[in-house]
């Protein structure tokens, strides 16, 4: 059957709109994911908290990671190894992390690649080497158990949690805000266009998800305005047979906002995912 010639111009035309978003979805991908920036503008003094600073340098790459270490009340307490979102940097992390530092947890925040006074360009695979790297100071050069560390990856921050988790030995493992995949997230954006094609990027999180061992809390708003909630529910949905998995919906929580919104029950949820009690 021979098409009319119409019909024919229109698919032709469709074709080269479609190729030139998805020409423009892979040249803006970068700028579309990462929002860092190079200025601190809080430090844990702000905070009266006790820390050290430390430098990474990554072998082979050109890269040294930039964070702050606070060390735990005593060598049996849990150790937050936080993986932040894609926009600012550390600094725009404390407030929330204050909380969880007063029970006497340690933590380490670190910031990825380009972000803050970390060198470098920020990537996908950039970001696991970074979160991974970082797990290996905790375990090497800090001696921390690998069960004692607790992956926390806020927003995009999940993804290279997940991807840390399913790979190293882990206590537990929390998500807030956090997505299934980049291509739920072009959905999203584009509805039924398949722009998700175009990109680089994967941010397989569910994928991961199955692979992990440890218990996992995913904690997610109801009104989140950039991951919608649904997505949460469906990483949870998505356990693999045998899997820990905990869900703790925030009603009327918006994106990363839910220790604001549920105040002390955020922390005391936390805490009882991790330590029981």
């Amino acid at each position: 059957m021979v098409l009319p010639k119409s019909i024919l111009l229109a698919a032709g035309s469709i074709g080269v709109v479609l190729l030139a978003l998805a020409i423009l979805v892979r040249l803006l991908e970068n700028s579309i994911t990462f929002h860092p920036t190079s200025r601190l503008e809080l430090t844990p003094d702000d905070y009266g908290l006790n820390y050290r600073q430390f430098r990474l340098e990554l072998a082979g790459e050109n890269v040294e990671l930039d964070g702050w270490q606070f060390d735990p009340a005593n060598d049996k307490l849990p150790v937050l190894l936080v993986c932040h979102g894609n926009a600012g940097n550390i600094s725009h992390r404390l407030e929330w992390l204050v909380p969880l530092l007063k029970l006497g947890w340690g933590a380490v925040l670190f910031d990825y690649r380009g972000y803050g006074l970390s060198s470098g360009k920020p990537s996908e695979q950039g970001l696991y080497r970074d979160s991974g790297a970082v797990y290996d100071y905790l375990t090497g050069k800090l001696k921390v158990a690998p069960e004692r560390i607790v992956l926390f990856g806020r927003s995009l921050g999940g993804a290279p949690a997940a991807w840390l988790a399913a790979r190293k030995p882990v206590g537990r493992l929390i998500l807030e805000g956090t997505f299934t995949s980049a291509a739920a997230i072009s959905r999203m954006l584009f509805g039924f266009l398949p722009l998700h094609y175009a990109g680089r990027y994967r941010w397989p999180v569910a994928e991961n998800l199955r692979l992990v061992r440890a218990p996992v809390l995913i904690i997610h708003g109801t009104e989140d305005s950039v991951v919608p909630y649904a997505l949460g529910e469906k990483l949870a949905a998505g356990a693999a047979e045998g899997q820990k998995f905990s869900f703790l919906r925030v009603e009327g929580g918006d994106h990363l906002n839910l220790h604001h919104v549920i105040g002390k029950k955020y922390y005391d949820e936390i805490r009882r995912f991790v330590v029981g009690g």
